[in-house]
């Protein structure tokens, strides 16, 4: 097992802070913002060959009442899974009871612990940073996380110290274990929709952990992104918790904001997304209609879950459907799974399973002459019509242009006068004939262009 650090202490001394540096990870830091951190954030510091595992974890007295059992829950996780404990205090605030309260709670644990005292440029009275002494314990760090002083140095002096303590172990090979990992293929997998639909349920069950991260029927209860993994047959599998997007109207907080943009923007790195939907509201809302848009932009094979199916009754569960399918039947290519997060058995081995068939399909690529041969094809079928009484339009060839989303390049003349109504029926052609499963495809034409103009011009 790796060696393992936690990061606990009080709210805003700059655990977040101190994590995002060592591990170079971009989680959401928002100064003087209290509480943001909810559920453990799990990364690695590396450094010189050596490296280990660190754990930020949120508050002991988490401001956020309704989460506090759950909360403290997680805390509790993450100290019993770490070999050593990071307890940080701020050199702005000095010791306060709270400090010394989580220590004497620290102790009980029985773990080794060292100190870091936080922001330390802020302090002008140094009989503050000199009152921490006093908490008796031998391994002390002072630094400032947010202006990065002394980071480096401090970096180096805990991975000498875990290196003497022999904590941890240099690997001669890290290099080429480095490299097998990236060499190794990942999917990585984001799950979106509305706040409560069961997002961080989902990816509980997915990684076999129920306490990976904090579940409850409140709205809001993920912030920033989460990260965790899974291993399946040879495969990595890693998720994207991501918080509820919400209408910007009903968005009023700086916070929510940023959790929305961060989940947003993390959109553009994955490979399959999975859009949840809440079957209780009885009828799909404009919410999702707009959520389900901003997905179209990204182009990303996607997957549709409907959840809390068992909740509905017989005659809910037609109306449901007849609504669904009416909303989106526009759609091509693409399945709706009605299912249960919490009841439904095996839903770990089928996602999995559909996520890999979905991630496939994505990468596949096709030969220009098996495209030109469905052009063709759809060309006797339908021809297109004149626009205007403009020049005629003339499809020579198609070739495939890339992957996620799947775009196909279409040649030929005079190609901008074909209607919006023909290029949808080419979509749909090339939609049915690739079996593009789980796959939005785009079509780009190109128009030829004539050699001998620019001589004419001359």
């Amino acid at each position: 097992m790796n060696f393992t650090v936690s990061l606990v202490g009080c709210e805003n001394v700059g655990k977040s802070t101190i994590f995002n540096n060592l591990t170079k990870r971009k989680s959401l830091v928002v100064k003087n913002i209290k509480g943001i951190t909810r559920d453990r954030m799990i990364g690695s510091v590396k450094f010189n060959n050596f490296f280990f595992r660190l754990v930020d974890t949120p508050s002991f007295y988490s401001s956020n009442e309704t989460l506090k059992k759950k909360i403290l829950f997680q805390i509790d996780l993450a100290i019993k899974e770490s070999n050593f404990i990071f307890f940080v205090v701020s050199a702005k605030n000095g010791i306060t009871n709270r400090d010394k309260d989580i220590l004497q709670k620290l102790r009980k644990k029985k773990k080794k612990i060292a100190l870091i005292i936080n922001k330390i440029d802020q302090v002008k009275d140094l009989d503050l940073i000199y009152d921490f002494y006093s908490l008796g314990l031998k391994k002390i760090y002072k630094i400032s996380a947010l202006n990065l002083k002394d980071i480096l140095s401090f970096k180096r002096k805990i991975i000498s110290f875990f290196k003497k303590k022999k904590f941890i172990k240099q690997e001669k090979n890290l290099r080429e274990i480095s490299l097998e990992k990236k060499s190794q293929e990942k999917i990585k997998v984001i799950i979106v929709g509305k706040p409560n639909v069961g997002k961080s349920t989902l990816i509980n069950k997915l990684i076999q952990d129920d306490n990976r991260i904090i579940t409850s029927d409140i709205p809001g209860t993920t912030g920033d992104v989460i990260y965790t993994s899974t291993y399946y047959r040879n495969k990595k599998y890693i998720f994207f918790d991501t918080a509820g997007i919400r209408r910007r109207a009903k968005i009023n907080s700086f916070l929510e904001k940023k959790f929305v943009k961060k989940a947003i923007d993390q959109c553009k790195k994955i490979d399959v997304l999975i859009f949840v939907i809440d079957s209780t509201e009885n009828h799909l809302s404009n919410q999702n209609l707009n959520l389900w848009n901003l997905i179209l932009k990204f182009g990303f094979p996607i997957i549709i879950l409907v959840n809390k199916w068992d909740l509905l009754t017989k005659k809910e569960k037609f109306f449901f459907k007849e609504n669904i399918f009416f909303r989106f039947r526009f759609v091509r290519n693409i399945k709706f799974y009605f299912v249960s997060f919490l009841f439904k058995k095996n839903i770990r081995i089928f996602l999995l399973n559909l996520i890999k068939k979905i991630y496939f399909f994505s990468k596949k690529k096709i030969s220009s002459s098996f495209l030109t041969k469905i052009l063709y094809s759809a060309l006797e079928e339908k021809k297109p019509q004149l626009l205007n009484c403009k020049n005629k339009s003339k499809l020579k060839y198609a070739n495939f242009g890339g992957n996620n989303p799947p775009i196909i390049f279409i040649h030929g003349n005079n190609l901008n006068n074909l209607s919006n109504s023909y290029k949808k029926y080419l979509i749909n052609y090339f939609s049915l004939k690739l079996n593009l499963f789980g796959s939005f495809l785009r079509l780009e034409f190109k128009n030829s262009q004539n050699p001998f103009i620019k001589n004419k011009k001359k």
